[in-house]
């Protein structure tokens, strides 16, 4: 009996023996093709095995039978490089310089496609078209550019495949040679309108000198939006406008008109363009902050105009030394003195190496800063001051995460009601709805307020505070769903909204 059973045991531990191994080796390959699970600081353009083990993955498809030959569709994109470089070279100094980075992307995402290695989301394109894009990478720190470098953090967060261009025409070229992978196309609005408005009579004053169009003299074709007679544009419904204010900037309105705030949440008829919004938690937490605080109050602006009390934008004029002189010094225990409260301010230019008087003279202007100065200098603050310009600025949020205060400056509000932020207006609209010890709101002239602010900004530190909608995790969804949504429905509303309903036809049809 023992004879009989002991081969069949063998065949039953051979045969799980193969099952098992079989099994392994497909959770090996389902392992080395996924991403990390998501974290705050994942970016993601590999499988995890590759980050994990640091090496190459082994083409475990071929060994079952299941590979895909994508040489000819890897093939075309390597030809689309050596076509892109060779119309549109670029140089380090200029306004093409992001242009650069397209040569070894486009060969990144060849090689995965042919290798059947490209991580998840990374055959999902997007063009960035807007100059701001350009900017951030090089260091610029306009609102815009700011705006521009937190979409760059998140669309690489989520492991899309970024393409830089700068014009139409680069634009286009990119587009043509991958249509089926790009998902969205973000323009600087004024590079849209010429997109859109490019054709056969006009294309040569459309021509911009570092990206030239005059490829299209070869067939005689000569357009950029999708249209009839030329199908191979840029669709309407992929194309975002990258607008930093409140108006639409997009022939399809709203939704796609791209904006850093929610202006919907503060507008009178609770309408606003498309939020996708930005953060700046990255950056400032990798800012340190002080032991402890300077006995003053940081003026926010760069232009000198800006503190100007002949400007009528300018909201304390004669207000500043009153408030200053009401600060009581702080007494430091250890030494035994007293400090007297200052206001300093990083504005106008530099004369012989010395800042120049913001027409107060009681104000400490340090001059303009650079950027990580100047972080160092808000975060040694113990308050920052609206004067009434810049609008919107991305400052009072770094001064918020680095534990500082913002005294926003009203500007109107409803007489009757004056406690309703829902009517104001003011320097930045979207931290109407945030309460001290915070944000204080101080209405313009009124010298009692602003004195009340100073003193309760003083007496009540803050911890650092990222405002939920402006998290990196907050950020990235929002930067998803702008990719991963298809717009057409949403594209076919607007023009049943905005021309149809109106009696309007829509010179676009064709264009979506």
């Amino acid at each position: 009996m023992s004879l009989i059973v002991l081969p069949r045991l063998r065949h039953i531990a051979l045969y799980i023996t193969f099952v098992t191994t079989f099994l392994t080796l497909i959770a090996f390959l389902y392992i080395a093709q996924s991403p990390l699970p998501e974290d705050e600081d994942s970016v993601g353009n590999v499988g995890a095995l590759h980050r994990l083990m640091n090496f190459k993955t082994p083409d475990f498809s071929s060994w079952i039978g299941t590979k895909v030959d994508r040489t000819e569709e890897a093939n075309k994109i390597r030809e689309l490089r050596e076509t892109f470089m060779k119309r549109f070279p670029v140089s380090e100094q200029d306004v093409t310089s992001g242009r650069a980075k397209n040569g070894p992307v486009l060969q990144r995402l060849a090689d995965c496609i042919e290798a059947n290695t490209c991580g998840e989301g990374e055959e999902t394109v997007v063009l960035l078209a807007s100059f701001h894009f350009n900017n951030a990478i090089n260091g610029h720190t306009s609102g815009e550019d700011i705006w521009a470098l937190s979409s760059i953090e998140a669309f690489t967060a989520l492991n899309y495949t970024m393409l830089w261009t700068i014009s139409p025409m680069d634009t286009l070229t990119l587009y043509q040679g991958l249509s089926d992978k790009v998902a969205v196309v973000i323009w600087e609005g004024g590079e849209m309108k010429k997109c859109i408005d490019r054709n056969a009579e006009n294309w040569q004053s459309l021509e911009a000198g570092h990206t030239p169009g005059t490829f299209q003299e070869e067939d005689g074709k000569f357009g950029c939006i999708k249209r009839e007679g030329f199908e191979e544009g840029i669709p309407l419904h992929k194309s975002f406008a990258f607008h930093f204010w409140t108006g639409p900037a997009h022939p399809l309105g709203r939704q796609f008109t791209l904006s850093p705030e929610d202006a919907a949440e503060w507008a009178d008829d609770g309408e606003g363009n498309h939020y996708l919004g930005y953060s700046i938690e990255t950056r400032c937490r990798a800012v340190s902050l002080p032991s402890e605080r300077q006995h003053r109050g940081l003026l926010l602006g760069k232009r000198k105009d800006y503190f100007d009390p002949e400007n009528r934008d300018f909201v304390w004029p004669n207000l500043l030394g009153p408030a200053m002189d009401a600060m009581p010094s702080e007494h430091n225990e250890t030494t035994g003195e007293d400090t007297p409260f200052e206001l300093i301010a990083t504005g106008g230019e530099m004369h012989d190496g010395k800042p120049e008087v913001l027409f107060d003279e009681k104000i400490h202007n340090l001059g303009k800063q650079e950027q990580q100065d100047w972080y160092q200098i808000v975060a040694g603050s113990k308050f920052l001051l609206g004067i009434g310009k810049p609008y919107l600025s991305p400052s009072p949020y770094d001064a918020l995460c680095f534990g500082v205060p913002f005294i926003n400056p009203i500007m109107g509000w409803d007489k009757e009601n004056p406690h309703d932020w829902t009517k104001w207006i003011s320097q930045h609209n979207a931290l109407r709805a945030i309460e001290p010890p915070f944000v204080y709101h101080v209405q313009k002239g009124n010298g009692t307020q602003l004195e009340a602010a100073f003193k309760a900004a003083l007496e009540n530190p803050i911890d650092r505070f990222i405002p939920p909608k402006m998290r990196k995790s907050s950020v990235k969804e929002r930067h998803r769903a702008l990719v991963e949504t298809d717009w057409m429905p949403w594209a076919e509303a607007a023009v049943e909204h905005l021309y149809t309903d109106k009696g309007n036809e829509f010179w676009g049809m064709n264009s979506l």
